[in-house]
């Protein structure tokens, strides 16, 4: 039998009560609606028992597939039906979320994908190469800092030294995190060693944003992707008594790094682009005190290379400037960076066409949030994405939400494009074109 869109949401569903957890003091209503439910907030903080009870539930919905189940060298879940051949179309999201985040994000790419590959096996479909269902470790980087970590492993473009000394808020270092999960850095770039078998990537996902439901639009195909960069911002100044040190005696970082702040956002005015403050650290942070040390992250976002280059040397700039002013030290490191992505443009077509088939309209749009698939087509495998809207474009929030209805409408197209993209590849494949 074909895809079933209802399976999906009833799954979601059964995993937002598994592993989400109430959201005290947060608004329990979205757009003014009740929503009739205690908030739930999503707890599946990547590395945590709630992930990992998450990823046994997920392996458990294919009772009956003839499916090989793997997970490698860094902690990627791969749920794999064999084909004619070992090279394989992988579809794929993320299970883990940032705290108290929404029932979709990610999550919807990996039970979409799943209920895919159970309706090729139940409708028999001949598979000319294999078919993977992916759940990438650690897509949110919502603990540690590094975005797309389990993707970025299998592209190659995961820098151990760069990770290997990053502390989550409670002080645990990253390499022993992930070393109680089994995953040893030393090793972990081994899981790039798939890469030769991938011949296609598709991600279906929420937008994230208001643009879709803005326009009346219920599907879009994704060109590509906004490119990335984001720095840690330290800053260094005295600290002392908070009701002895006169104000304009004092070297206090946290005012700095608030004046940083707002300049930040003016940056991002300036340049048409995506300019965000995020994590933000005071030490010792007590209300007698004032800190002595500050350090806030900084995430800048656009489509264009050379205005991402602009918006680094418009925050180096900034930043040493104020530093100055308020007498205190400053370095900026950088935590992630990623070019603009553009997908493959055959991909693109059969998506748009797909998106007009199903919704009457040819939407087609870039994504402003990262993805996985981003590091699948920065490594050369050709790949595309899915978008269904977001209500009130709202995303990393309990109240996070889509209507049954579009998500059901996207699995449908979801399903279009990959039984399209079968003979693509088996094409590709056999004209040694990868």
């Amino acid at each position: 039998m074909p895809v079933d869109p209802a399976r999906v949401v009833a799954d979601l569903k059964e995993l937002r009560e598994l592993t989400s957890r109430p959201v005290d003091g947060l608004p329990q209503t979205l757009g003014g609606r009740p929503t009739g439910t205690t908030p739930l907030g999503s707890a599946r903080l990547a590395w945590t028992d709630a992930w990992v009870r998450a990823r046994e539930w997920f392996v458990s919905t294919f009772e009956g597939v003839p499916v090989e189940t793997t997970r490698d060298a860094a902690g990627n879940l791969w749920v794999t039906l064999p084909g004619e051949r070992p090279e394989r179309i992988v579809l794929g999201s993320h299970l883990d979320s940032v705290p108290n985040g929404g029932w979709l994000d990610g999550a919807l790419g990996v039970l979409a994908g799943a209920e895919v590959l159970r309706s090729l096996h139940r409708d028999g479909v001949r598979l000319p190469v294999s078919v993977s269902v992916v759940d990438w470790a650690d897509e949110e980087g919502a603990r540690f800092g590094r975005s797309l970590f389990g993707s970025a492993a299998v592209s190659g473009t995961l820098e151990i030294d760069a990770v290997r000394h990053l502390r989550d808020n409670d002080g645990n270092l990253l390499a022993d995190v992930v070393a109680a999960h089994g995953v040893e850095l030393e090793t972990i770039l081994t899981a790039s060693d798939v890469r030769s078998l991938l011949v296609g990537s598709a991600e279906l996902h929420i937008e994230q944003g208001p643009l879709l439901e803005a326009a009346g639009r219920r599907l879009a195909a994704l060109h590509g992707i906004l490119g990335v960069e984001r720095r840690l911002v330290r800053l260094q100044g005295q600290a002392c008594h908070a009701g002895a040190t006169p104000i304009p005696l004092r070297r206090d970082p946290t005012v700095a790094a608030a004046r940083m702040a707002v300049a930040v956002r003016e940056l991002g005015l300036a340049h048409d682009a995506f300019t965000t403050v995020g994590v933000w650290r005071v030490h010792p942070g007590v209300p007698t005190a004032v800190n002595g040390r500050t350090e806030f992250s900084v995430d800048m976002r656009h489509l264009d290379r050379n205005v991402l280059d602009a918006l680094v040397a418009g925050l180096e700039e900034l930043v040493a400037g104020i530093a100055a002013q308020e007498q205190v030290g400053a370095t900026i490191d950088t935590l992630w960076s990623i070019d603009p992505i553009a997908f493959h443009p055959e991909l693109v077509e059969f998506a748009a066409d797909v998106v007009e088939a199903r919704s009457g309209v040819r939407q087609v749009m870039p994504s402003g949030p990262m993805h996985d698939s981003a590091e699948m087509a920065r490594c050369g495998v050709p790949t595309i994405m899915l978008f269904v809207p977001s209500l009130q474009g709202l995303s990393h929030t309990h109240i996070e939400d889509t209507t049954e209805a579009d998500l059901e409408l996207g699995v449908a197209a979801f399903d279009d494009l990959v039984r399209r993209m079968l003979p693509w590849a088996a094409d590709r494949v056999g004209a040694g074109v990868r």
